[in-house]
């Protein structure tokens, strides 16, 4: 049945507000007579759940900002003590995406037709929702701590927000630069030396090594660039196929991390994800195995999930979590450490969440060391390119002014 809003007037003459379920308008007209009052206005909240629930569920990926949004305002309106149907209700306008208000829709009519709990509701959606969203929702059902699980996962998801838009602006002016470059390089080699390359054999002088370097590659380029495509097309599928095989996308992975510059930056990422992923669960009131064993499926580095897997398998046997985790070398000293005080003083929480703050400093840090470690190699790249360019250009043409001169 819908769920309609309501405005009565009392018996005594008191504006009356609440919420209701009825079968249509005149049904809860006569809720109300029943009850000594008089229906003034309604307005119907959700979903008309007269039509049953859909038979297929709305899903998809929704962008991390508007998840952070619909979270926010769950939560906010969770602890001034909006119940979650009500805050739902009021979320959907609030929402820029038209996906995103029909799975709150949906869940909705799960919550209020079908009982289901809030993480169940959220579970029906996969591809929306992460696990890691709804097993944090669901610990704090569990616990009866929704409107803490609530906030600790807003607050995941505002400093997830934070740490990409660091990666990006980091990552951003190198790829800018690298496709500039290459966009040159294949312009100068495929339009322009073909034009200039005659102009330059005028005379009978040998070309200089840049000029025939480049040159050569220029015709190759010009003559064979379907091979060109082809190669890269098969590379591009090499690729693709090694990334989805588990010990391909196992050795991607790992070279990744070890990679210089790059790799310290996307390991602290990592380390810095797994110890607010553990803070959460943790503080959330999930079981330690169980924890460990939802971030190892919601890692996306291989190398660090094959890690996390082992350690989970030696904590199972009795191991504790730091000496578990110290027999891997992707864990820092600075995570073992932390997570071993937390253990002995029985403050696992605390320790946790310091690893958490730590990183919280070390990783802005790391991504301005890396930036200004790249940008000497780019300017130092783009020169050389720049220079290559020149030196095959003005070199040729300044032995044809030698061997003019030579001949006069």
């Amino acid at each position: 049945m819908p769920e309609y809003r309501y405005s009565a007037l009392t018996s005594a003459g008191a504006i009356q507000e609440g919420q209701l379920s009825a079968r249509d308008e005149n049904a809860l007209a006569e809720q109300l007579r029943a009850a000594g009052s008089f229906l003034i206005n309604t307005q119907v909240l959700g979903v008309a759940t007269t039509a049953g629930r859909p038979e297929r569920l709305t899903d998809g990926s929704i962008d991390r900002k508007s998840l952070l949004a619909f979270f926010e305002y769950v939560a906010g309106s969770f602890e001034v003590g909006i119940a979650i149907l009500d805050a739902l209700d009021d979320v959907v306008p609030r929402l820029q995406s038209k996906r995103l208000k029909q799975i709150v829709g949906e869940m909705r009519y799960a919550i209020a037709d079908e009982g289901k709990s809030f993480s169940a509701a959220l579970a029906d959606h996969p591809r929306a929702f992460p696990e890691l969203y709804v097993g944090t929702i669901k610990a704090g059902e569990a616990s009866g701590e929704l409107g803490y699980a609530l906030r600790q996962l807003v607050e995941y998801m505002d400093w997830q927000e934070n740490i990409s838009s660091q990666l990006k602006q980091a990552t951003a002016y190198p790829i800018i630069v690298i496709s500039a470059v290459g966009l040159l390089v294949v312009g100068l080699l495929g339009f322009v030396f073909p034009r200039i390359t005659p102009l330059l054999r005028i005379k009978d002088v040998e070309l200089p090594l840049p000029t025939r370097v480049i040159v050569g590659m220029s015709a190759f380029v010009h003559g064979h660039w379907r091979v060109g495509l082809l190669a890269m097309l098969v590379i591009a599928v090499t690729f693709i196929a090694i990334r989805r095989s588990e010990r391909g996308r196992l050795a991607l992975d790992l070279f990744v991390l070890k990679l210089p510059i790059v790799g310290p930056v996307v390991r602290d990422v990592f380390m810095a994800r797994i110890v607010t992923y553990l803070n959460l669960f943790y503080r959330t009131g999930v079981e330690l195995v169980s924890s460990l064993e939802i971030v190892e499926r919601i890692v996306t580095n291989r190398a660090v999930a094959v890690d996390i897997a082992k350690a989970r398998e030696q904590v199972i046997e009795g191991v504790s979590m730091s000496a578990a985790f110290g027999q891997s070398p992707l864990f820092p000293p600075v995570v073992i450490r932390a997570i071993a005080l937390g253990e002995a003083t029985g403050n696992l929480d605390v320790a946790l969440s310091r690893a958490k703050a730590y990183y919280e400093r070390e990783i802005p840090s790391a991504v301005r060391r890396m930036i200004i470690v790249v940008q000497p190699l780019l300017v130092a790249f783009i020169g050389a390119v720049i220079l290559m360019v020149a030196l095959a250009i003005v070199l040729p043409i300044l032995n044809i002014y030698n061997s003019i001169g030579v001949r006069r």
